[in-house]
Order: C-alpha cells, then sequence, then structure tokens
C-alpha cells in the first residue's frame, strides 16, 4: 500500500505449473485508474537511475519484468491531502506487482542492478507533459541509496525542484484552459 493519495499498487496473481508461469498484468476491469494508449519496454544497466520525473497530464502503470527497481515518489499536487511527501516502493520481477502513477506525482527509478521494466501510459507521449528536477534535489525528501548514478543527458541537465513544481502548476493551468 502505498502512502500517496491516488497512487494505487496492484499485486498480480502469478499461475504456475511444470511448463512455467503466466501472470495477468492487466485487466480494464481492475480498479487501477488508468486507460493505457501506449505500452513501452524499458531495459537499464546497474546504477541507472531515470529521473526524477513529472506529468501535467498522462498517468503511469508500471511493473518490474526483470530484476528489481526502486521507485522514488514525491507529491506535488497542492490539492492533495498527501502533498509535500515522499515514499519509496521497491518492484521486484519475482513479487510481481504494479504502480498507477497519477499526474503531478513526482517520480524516478533507480536500479542497482540490470532490470526490465514494463510501463503503460493514460496519454501518448508530448514534450510539454515532461518535466523534471534533479535527481538529489533536497526539496524532494528522496535519499537514493547512491551517490552517482548514470543518468540520461536530459537528467545530468534537470533543473531545481521549484522550476518543475512551477512547470507543473503552470502546465495545469494551461490544460484547464484547454490550452495544453
Amino acid at each position: 500500500m502505498s502512502a500517496l493519495d491516488g497512487v494505487i499498487l496492484t499485486t498480480f496473481e502469478v499461475h504456475r505449473d511444470d511448463r512455467g508461469a503466466l501472470t495477468e498484468i492487466f485487466r480494464d476491469t481492475w480498479p487501477t485508474g488508468i486507460e493505457p494508449v501506449q505500452w513501452n519496454w524499458v531495459s537499464s544497466n546497474a546504477d541507472v537511475l531515470r529521473g526524477v520525473h513529472v506529468h501535467v497530464q498522462h498517468l503511469d502503470y508500471l511493473m518490474c519484468i526483470h530484476g528489481e527497481m526502486l521507485l522514488g515518489l514525491c507529491d506535488i499536487r497542492p490539492e492533495s491531502a498527501t502533498r509535500g511527501r515522499s515514499e519509496f516502493v521497491t518492484l521486484k520481477a519475482d513479487e510481481p506487482r504494479a504502480v498507477t502513477i497519477p499526474e503531478g506525482v513526482a517520480h524516478g527509478f533507480y536500479f542497482a542492478a540490470p532490470a526490465q521494466i514494463l510501463y503503460g501510459v493514460s496519454h501518448y507521449w508530448q514534450a510539454v507533459d515532461e518535466l523534471g528536477c534533479r535527481w538529489n534535489d533536497p526539496s524532494l525528501e528522496l535519499d537514493w541509496p547512491t551517490r552517482a548514478p548514470h543518468l540520461s543527458g536530459r537528467d545530468q541537465t534537470a533543473g531545481p525542484y521549484q522550476q518543475m513544481l512551477d512547470g507543473y502548476l503552470e502546465g495545469r493551468e494551461k490544460l484547464a484552459r484547454g490550452e495544453f
């Protein structure tokens, strides 16, 4: 269970037999809070950190399908009962479950060892909905277990938390006016 409002954890049932296993990972009838329009498969090497990112419009539904991932979450939504709170959730391929990340919950993924994730999104990618900040900004209150992770170029040059927050709030105003 997540302590952040709107973050949904879905535990999967694994059906095993002498051939292997089958695991259903998504059904429209499950209370996941998302209707995915696109699925992505990501492979990460050891000591990779992806993020921290936040979205104005789209939700993420993600699971670890190989290895393990440490998911850092920080609620930046002004109306949320859990605004300003942060937490870590560990997702492991051998303990299958998914997490739905709503709009306004900043998130980053850390992989101590090689791993793969699968994730669905509620809206197609667009640059205006891709905001982020430095992974180690103190305002996130996320104490990652690494001090020098491998980052993308985008994440290396990300600005401060306040810039991400301002961009998120501005994006919400544009969305409300139909300008997004």
